[in-house]
């Protein structure tokens, strides 16, 4: 059967760190990546970014942002707080209290804070993939989503089928819809996979059994020398060309790759 690649889900991390919101179009923002996402973010006294890179509390922390309210709720032991977004310095206690030391609050409105610096673009991943991987440990498609926090997810494709988007040492282009997307990396992986979306607690072994079975069932089309370091690797970072800035993606648009 011919494979038929659409956009089935879109999520937007308004708050870096904190819980997605899942959307049906996107607009492409300033520098590449989709607007409102990372938009929010928190800064030490250093002025360091404070993400569940290194901070596991926050992965105990919901979060819901409205942006048509300007309005944030966060929800954390029990106790549910509610703050608008001029609300600078309440947000910034909060947070300070629940981590036990000074953070700041910092917003992004013209590209957000992703990741990759770099390759601002959102990340590709495909849903086969996601449950490809939740098998390898017994756990649910939902938290395998979670824990790798992808923005673009790709159904009626095999598993790791993503890898296609991206060559042996160049990017390669594709389309979602009418919007031109070059896949730039397969992302090596940060200690947030390992962790356990709700609470933080880590899955023993997750990284080494992550390697091994990556290595085991990497696909023909996977460009085996990004994985020269590394089999720690998952979902495509991608970069958007400058023509492309404005344009809009919904789910259900089909996904090419250009030849």
């Amino acid at each position: 059967m011919r494979e038929k690649a659409y956009l089935s889900k879109i999520l937007i991390y308004p708050f870096k760190g904190l819980d997605p919101v899942e959307v049906e179009e996107a607009v492409i923002g300033d520098k590449g990546s989709l607007v409102h996402d990372r938009e929010f973010a928190l800064l030490d006294e250093e002025d360091r970014v404070v993400s569940a890179k290194r901070e596991k509390k926050l992965h105990r922390i919901r979060s819901s942002i409205y942006f048509d309210t300007q309005v944030m709720k966060f929800s954390y032991e029990g106790r549910v707080y509610e703050f608008t977004f001029e609300e600078t310095k309440a947000i910034e206690d909060f947070f300070s209290e629940v981590l036990g030391y000074k953070v700041f609050l910092k917003r992004f409105p013209e590209g957000g804070m992703p990741d990759d610096r770099k390759a601002h673009g959102p990340t590709v991943v495909s849903t086969a993939t996601l449950k490809e991987v939740g098998s390898w440990f017994g756990l649910p498609e939902e938290e395998i989503r979670l824990r790798f926090r992808a923005n673009l997810e790709i159904d009626g494709v095999p598993p790791f089928w993503e890898d296609k988007l991206v060559g042996e040492d160049y990017p390669k282009k594709f389309t979602v819809g009418e919007v031109l997307f070059e896949g730039h990396g397969i992302s090596k992986r940060c200690p947030v996979p390992t962790r356990n979306p709700y609470t933080g607690k880590e899955l023993k072994g997750f990284a080494k059994t992550f390697i091994e079975k990556r290595r085991e069932t990497l696909p023909p089309w996977s460009p085996k020398g990004r994985f020269s370091d590394t089999f720690y690797r998952l979902c495509v970072n991608t970069v958007v060309p400058e023509s492309e800035l404005g344009k809009v993606i919904k789910v259900g648009d089909e996904v090419h790759l250009k030849t």
